[in-house]
């Protein structure tokens, strides 16, 4: 199952707790410190739950949980604010008053856990669907053009082994050619741009001078490719 997105809508506390920490152990997290900057992460890349720690932010948060509700629909909404802050009504699927633990809030977002198909290769922290062509790492999910998917899938059947640009241009553009393989080299860069957290830094996909390319997973992401799987909830 790919890693549900959250937008987590917070501000730090003058004794330093959050609720980030806890979340980014299980979800991919995206931080905005207002209402207007998770307005605008929300549009450029929508998250699958929202949580307004508007309690945080010091106001009830009713008015931003009600614009975020007016912009995004039925996209969930866990809206958390102080005891007795105020009786009106919030517009979210699920509202939390302090206090209460990172657990309660795990618990809630898991309600909204997207429906996901599709058999699923991993390897470290990637997991390719083989069915819908989409690749989620612990920054992005992304759908994935048929060569930039038959070069990664490639890659995560074979960590830590030499390709040979030979072999990649065989098995991904189904040619012998050799005269030419600038194509490779543009599809490892769009690729480095999606999979690298630095696309210069070259972490995972590295450059084997005169012979071709490695995907290479740090001890810290250390973990075999997994056969696919078929996703459930």
């Amino acid at each position: 199952m790919r890693a549900i997105k959250v937008l987590l809508i917070e501000k730090t506390r003058t004794n330093g707790t959050s609720f980030a920490a806890a979340l980014k152990r299980r979800y991919q997290v995206q931080i905005a410190h207002s209402g207007k900057q998770g307005l605008s992460m929300a549009l450029d890349t929508p998250p699958d739950v929202i949580v307004l720690d508007a309690a945080s932010l010091r106001t009830s948060g009713n008015r931003i949980c009600a614009i975020l509700r007016t912009k995004f629909g039925e996209m969930p909404i866990i809206h958390i604010r102080d005891q007795g802050t105020t009786q009106e009504q919030s517009s979210a699927d699920v509202l939390l008053c302090l206090p209460f633990t990172p657990r309660k809030l795990i618990n809630r977002i898991e309600r909204f856990a997207p429906a996901d198909t599709g058999e699923l290769l991993e390897a470290g922290p990637f997991s390719l669907n083989l069915e819908q062509q989409t690749l989620a790492t612990p920054w992005s999910e992304k759908k994935l053009t048929p060569k930039l998917f038959a070069l990664m899938e490639l890659f995560m059947r074979n960590p830590d082994q030499t390709l040979e640009r030979k072999y990649l241009m065989q098995k991904v553009w189904q040619t012998d050619y050799m005269g030419d393989t600038r194509t490779l080299d543009v599809h490892i860069r769009w690729l480095r741009q999606i999979v690298e957290p630095v696309p210069r830094k070259k972490q995972y996909i590295k450059t084997v001078r005169g012979i071709g390319y490695r995907f290479t997973l740090p001890e810290k992401d250390k973990k075999a490719a997994r056969p696919p799987q078929k996703s459930s909830e």
